[in-house]
């Protein structure tokens, strides 16, 4: 019978595989037949399991950062657009004239403009204190939070 680490080392190229497509640490464990809990505690003390899987998941999240780049930015793209043609082709008898349908797929530039949402939620994101919607909102909070907590603890003295 092998050994957890066993397990772990002649799976990694499959551990990545699942990290890189987004399964989670219970899937990955479930696929290569270890406990869910041995699986994170093996996680958490093996170095190089956790940098492999912390690199999958950077270059996961890199990939949706420039895609959602691109969509903020608009961009040009390809795409198969089927359209009919009609011919006219002279039947056998030489005077007749028959018009022919045939649909001919072509490939079509396209280009998707900025989105609005997405520039937004990028900046929301990217610069929190200058585009964020009410800048002053998390002091605002912290400060009725301690307010609060003051109310909270004078009631609780007057009882």
């Amino acid at each position: 019978m092998k050994s957890v680490e066993e397990k772990i080392r002649e799976n990694l190229k499959l551990i990545e595989s699942m990290v890189e497509q987004g399964s989670t640490d219970k899937e990955i464990a479930e696929k290569i037949d270890v406990g869910y809990s041995t699986f994170k505690s093996y996680k958490a003390k093996n170095k190089d399991l956790k940098e492999l899987m912390a690199e999958c998941k950077d270059k996961k999240n890199e990939q949706v950062e420039q895609s959602l780049f691109k969509i903020c930015n608009g961009y040009k793209y390809y795409e198969e657009v089927a359209t009919k043609v009609k011919n006219e082709v002279l039947a056998d008898d030489g005077k007749t004239i028959l018009v022919k349908e045939d649909v001919v797929i072509k490939s079509v530039k396209k280009y998707k403009g900025p989105d609005l949402a997405a520039q937004k939620y990028w900046l929301n994101n990217m610069k929190k204190t200058k585009w964020s919607e009410d800048p002053n909102k998390v002091l605002n909070d912290k400060k009725l939070t301690k307010l609060k907590e003051k109310e909270v603890n004078s009631k609780v003295i007057e009882i």
